[in-house]
């Protein structure tokens, strides 16, 4: 069983079937049980725990070993991103806070059925329980127009040049004001935002390769390459009897 909800600010999952190699990415991981605490090797160290925070760019391995989960990928320009990297210490942090059985509860309403609106519902429990209250963190508006760009994109050309003339900024001016602002590497990012958009495309229908090259990946391989380095499995395994949700608009 594999869900996948492409939201606003996070790329989640539910699935009983992953079996991750070590592998290390920008975006801040989370884990939550459903019912008994999970292993993950972080750094070189077992972590068990229900609820647990991976850092940026942290090596990590982890099996689901049969048992279903939820994991979500946080988007690292979002105020969840910020909120999260305050409250891991090193490697990664572990939440034990009031609430999580209800919160485990509401997990498991979503492996029966599942809908935009019940994802949402879900993530926003999930925030309070780790703590997380909506703020507002201004960004300069050239990079507020960038993540607009990149949100809306229907282009094929992903290159830091060609975002940077359409703000009307030198590429390397650009990727240090990003790096500044966001906290990641621009070209990080933007491998991030490519690998969303083919799976929105493997959501609407499309195959593997068709969905590489539509989200501007230098080849199939490159996509599967990314796959693996995000989700430590191959990109087939990752789409193997699945079920895409897009919850943003």
């Amino acid at each position: 069983m594999l869900k996948v909800f492409f939201d606003t600010d996070n790329i989640g999952m539910i699935t009983d079937m992953l079996d991750a190699e070590e592998h290390s990415h920008y975006p801040i991981q989370l884990f939550l049980s459903i019912d008994e605490p999970l292993k993950i090797t972080i750094a070189g160290n077992e972590v068990c725990a229900q609820c647990i925070a991976v850092g940026q760019n942290v090596p990590h391995t982890f099996s689901s070993q049969n048992r279903a989960h939820i994991s979500a990928i946080i988007e690292t320009a979002s105020d969840f991103s910020r909120s999260l990297n305050e409250r891991i210490d090193g490697a990664f942090a572990v939440f034990e806070n009031a609430g999580l059985s209800a919160l485990q509860s509401k997990a498991k309403e979503l492996i029966a059925a599942s809908s935009k609106e019940q994802w949402q519902a879900f993530m926003r429990d999930f925030k309070l329980y780790l703590g997380i209250e909506p703020r507002e963190q201004p960004l300069d508006e050239r990079i507020t127009e960038l993540l607009f760009l990149l949100k809306q994109c229907d282009c094929y050309d992903h290159t830091i040049a060609a975002f940077a003339k359409q703000v009307s900024l030198s590429p390397s001016r650009l990727s240090h004001l990003f790096r500044e602002q966001v906290g990641v590497p621009l070209k990080s990012y933007i491998v991030l935002h490519q690998t969303e958009k083919a799976f929105a495309a493997l959501l609407g229908g499309a195959n593997i390769t068709d969905a590489a090259m539509l989200a501007g990946f230098d080849s199939p391989s490159h996509f599967a390459a990314t796959v693996k380095k995000l989700m430590g499995q191959p990109a087939s395994k990752a789409t193997k009897d699945s079920e895409f949700l897009k919850v943003f608009l």
